[in-house]
């Protein structure tokens, strides 16, 4: 098998996809790599090609999963956004109010809805240990203890590392359940979703190794950089520590280690795409995805200073991730290409990932290809 052996299904009017696959394959970045498009809930792009070791032995397969890091973000405000959907939670209410500690120094005001669109100003957990991360106990007592950055709601900050921790937090007070076990149960095993936080063994089995890239802007700061606001922020992850060691692949961090691939990171967004309904089953209520999507704030951010938008729970469409142009376009990317995001006008959503993180601050030219060519043919078919 070379690395240009596109597999998987496409219908004829993406032939251009599955070339424009074929080149980013053949520039020599990707190792493996996976892209789906969905459209009115019908998956007509569903693509996978290369590797999923670094050495290229062991072939990328249909139901292969792979870190897909910060996608991992949306995928955690989802579970909260299910919760609100069922009475469980209020996005205008505090987040003390189903966490009380959380109240302290000065964290009173700040309520889920401010939470979940990155206004928290709360990007980080200085307390927190190296390696605690991992613990949702000490992660708790660590965020209780921290006081805000700025005044809550004063400025737009990507929480980065904080952001999942909290989700965590609110969906085991608000249901008792881990956020891992609640998307288990009811999205990733009711949808036929395969993507997770917190793998199992059998889903280990399937996964690809991930190869990090020296010079991403954003892993530089989480890695290397003292003087980066990342560096700051992510300072309890371990220097060893990366998207393939044990507490990354079993743990649950809703931050960053969520694994999947592109087929189910677009169904899940088609879902969203189309009111919140999969297969005539539906998943979330039609206006509380409207809500979710609604701009809350266009500013360039505190945490890395990009020109970011921002609903409640999903970045929108912005000039670092345009996922696809549409004003209306809502999803998330993850460090170093992986994306997934729903165009709602259009009622479709794509999916891109990779094992092979790309040095770049943005969708990055690999999924950049994919979506715009994607785009053009649908353009053609009108």
């Amino acid at each position: 098998m070379s690395d240009t052996d596109i597999r998987g299904n496409c219908d004829p009017k993406f032939d251009a996809v599955r070339a424009a696959f074929a080149q980013n394959m053949r520039g020599g970045h990707e190792i493996g790599a996976c892209f789906a498009l969905v459209i009115e809930g019908e998956t007509v792009v569903d693509l996978w090609a290369g590797y999923r070791d670094r050495a290229r032995t062991m072939p990328w397969e249909r139901d292969t999963l792979v870190c897909m890091m910060s996608v991992t973000k949306s995928v955690g405000a989802l579970c909260v956004l299910l919760l609100v959907d069922r009475g469980r939670i209020d996005l205008a209410a505090p987040v003390a109010t189903y966490w009380p500690e959380f109240a302290a120094n000065g964290k009173a005001g700040i309520t889920v809805r401010m939470l979940l669109a990155q206004q928290a100003c709360l990007p980080y957990v200085d307390e927190l240990g190296t390696g605690d991360l991992w613990d949702p106990d000490k992660a708790a007592r660590a965020l209780e203890r921290q006081a805000p950055e700025w005044p809550p709601g004063t400025r737009p900050c990507y929480h980065s590392f904080t952001a999942g921790l909290i989700y965590q937090q609110l969906v085991r007070r608000a249901d008792g359940r881990s956020l891992g076990t609640f998307l288990r149960e009811e999205v990733s095993g009711p949808f036929g979703i395969d993507f997770h936080i917190g793998l199992s063994p059998a889903e280990d089995a399937r996964r690809a190794d991930y190869v990090t890239t020296p010079g991403t802007p954003s892993w530089d700061g989480i890695k290397r950089l003292a003087v980066s606001p990342l560096n700051r922020a992510w300072r309890s992850l371990p220097d060893e520590e990366d998207a393939n060691s044990t507490n990354w692949r079993f743990g649950e961090f809703p931050s960053g280690n969520g694994h999947g691939n592109a087929r189910a990171v677009a169904r899940l967004y088609g879902a969203l795409a189309c009111g919140g309904a999969i297969d005539g089953k539906r998943m979330i209520g039609a206006a509380l995805v409207r809500d979710a999507r609604c701009e809350q704030w266009d500013a360039i951010e505190a945490m890395t200073n990009r020109p970011f938008r921002f609903g409640t729970g999903f970045m929108l469409s912005c000039p670092p991730f345009p996922m696809g142009g549409g004003g209306n376009n809502f999803g998330h990317p993850g460090v170093g290409g992986a994306l997934g995001f729903a165009d709602p006008d259009r009622r479709l959503a794509m999916s891109y990932a990779g094992n092979h993180m790309a040095p770049v601050a943005d969708a990055g030219p690999w999924a950049s290809r994919l979506i715009d060519t994607a785009y053009r043919c649908l353009a053609d078919d009108t």
